[in-house]
């Protein structure tokens, strides 16, 4: 009689366990919500990025139902790429569903450009992310899980990356506003959800095509290895959680060396080379790799960060420094300091713009101009009357006196002691009332127009 109860009491033991599995993703992502929650400001909305593949049906499922407990909007974001025959029927199928979830959807649609220097795989995720961060919701969330983590690693270790690469995707990306609720769940658990709850989605022909890098890894690497190693995939999420830990720690030493030396001042982030050149080797290196890093550039090879760090630390004072990052960034040294900046930024014709009491006006080089009326700075609202202000780049020759108590002085004289690089003072407006130059942003304003303490005044800020 014993012994006909332990194979009965293991049965009933293994089809709960089973069935707490299959019911368990929807806590798990819950947890982590309420630990999101928690650690930043209460959460308002949510754009979870739909392919309409299986993942992201699921996530936009569960957020679903947790958006009815915790009364966060949802939104969801969908990117045509174009590149398959059925893309059109893909957009479709997310509008349906999300019509079906009452759940509004943006579609964009982007075209790769012809010369594809990350590769066909490299500009459709840069292009996706592109359209996805426009998102102005509080959180944008993906639906990457422990599989796609294992892919990156493999991907990122082929690549010859360090411990940046090889951490592979974080689970909260605070700067983008990036999270990824599934990051450590299963394929087959997300695929036992799908069934569970009777979802349909649609399969990508592309995800077979091993011609693609991660689909070769996906088919032809990952499914050998767990043949002979069937923890793999959990191993190598494990391994990144740790090289994450691990760059923390370089981050921070990177904040240590540098961090209350790295400048922002609203035109353009700048760091000292003698901070550097204190460094030891690997420490300069690691300190460049951060402050590039948070100017959102990609991460250049081995051999680039070793030239720019040579470069940087050898020439001289009065070099004209010029090194390339990317095709659309170069680095830059100005006096005892290195810049990130865009390739051809000052290339737009000349413009003149007439200020009409709007509260911002777009500039044609990207940049925009605030105004505000504020007590005590500013241009002061009492020398303005009904005159208007005119907004241009044509610098050549002009002067401006910022202190009664000192000479006229020409704006190649104050853009020198204001320490401005020559690109960035380029693309400086210039604000003048009738003929008088009256204001350049982040040089100040004429001392005749300067709004007094008890008096109002027109703040202009410039935003890049």
């Amino acid at each position: 009689m014993a012994s006909s109860k332990k194979p009965l009491s293991r049965k009933v033991k293994a089809s709960t366990s089973k069935q707490t599995k299959q019911s368990s993703l929807l806590n798990e992502v819950d947890k982590a919500f309420v630990s999101l929650n928690q650690s930043h400001k209460k959460i308002k909305s949510m754009t979870v990025a739909l392919s309409g593949g299986i993942d992201s049906v699921v996530l936009l499922h569960i957020l679903y139902q947790l958006q009815k407990q915790y009364r966060f909007k949802l939104n969801a974001t969908h990117v045509h790429h174009g590149l398959s025959k059925n893309a059109d029927k893909w957009v479709k199928f997310c509008e349906k569903l999300c019509a079906k979830l009452s759940v509004p959807l943006d579609v964009h649609h982007v075209k790769l450009p012809q010369k594809k220097s990350l590769g066909i795989e490299g500009e459709a995720r840069r292009l996706r992310y592109e359209k996805l961060l426009q998102s102005k919701s509080d959180w944008i969330v993906l639906a990457h899980h422990e599989d796609d983590q294992a892919e990156t690693f493999l991907l990122q270790l082929i690549r010859g990356a360090g411990v940046k690469g090889l951490s592979s995707m974080a689970q909260v990306d605070d700067g983008r506003r990036l999270w990824r609720p599934l990051l450590n769940t299963s394929r087959s658990e997300i695929d036992v959800y799908a069934k569970k709850h009777k979802l349909k989605w649609i399969e990508d022909e592309s995800n077979l095509n091993t011609d693609f890098d991660r689909n070769f890894i996906r088919l032809n690497i990952l499914s050998v290895l767990r043949k002979r190693f069937s923890h793999i995939v959990r191993a190598i999420s494990r391994s990144s959680r740790n090289l994450a830990e691990a760059q923390e720690l370089l981050n921070d030493l990177a904040v240590s060396d540098l961090g209350r030396h790295l400048k922002s001042n609203n035109l353009q982030k700048k760091l000292e080379v003698d901070l550097v050149r204190k460094l030891s080797h690997s420490r300069a290196k690691n300190a460049l790799r951060y402050w590039l890093e948070i100017n959102d550039q990609l991460m250049p090879s081995k051999e680039l960060l070793d030239e720019l760090l040579r470069q940087v630390l050898t020439a001289k004072k009065d070099a004209e420094l010029k090194i390339e990052l990317t095709k659309d960034y170069e680095i830059r040294r100005y006096k005892d300091e290195i810049y990130i900046v865009r390739k051809n930024q000052n290339a737009q014709k000349k413009y003149e713009i007439f200020w009409n009491g709007e509260s911002e006006i777009n500039l044609p080089n990207g940049t925009k101009l605030k105004f505000k009326e504020v007590k005590g700075s500013g241009i002061a609202l009492s020398r303005l009357q009904n005159k208007k202000l005119k907004i241009t780049n044509q610098q050549a020759g002009q002067s401006l006196k910022l202190d009664h108590n000192r000479p006229t002085k020409t704006l190649k004289n104050l853009f020198q002691e204001a320490h401005i690089a020559p690109w960035i003072r380029l693309d400086l407006p210039l604000i003048f009332i009738g003929g008088d130059l009256v204001c350049v942003p982040h040089l100040g304003i004429s001392s005749d127009m300067s709004s007094k303490k008890t008096d109002m005044g027109l703040e202009i800020e410039l935003i890049h």
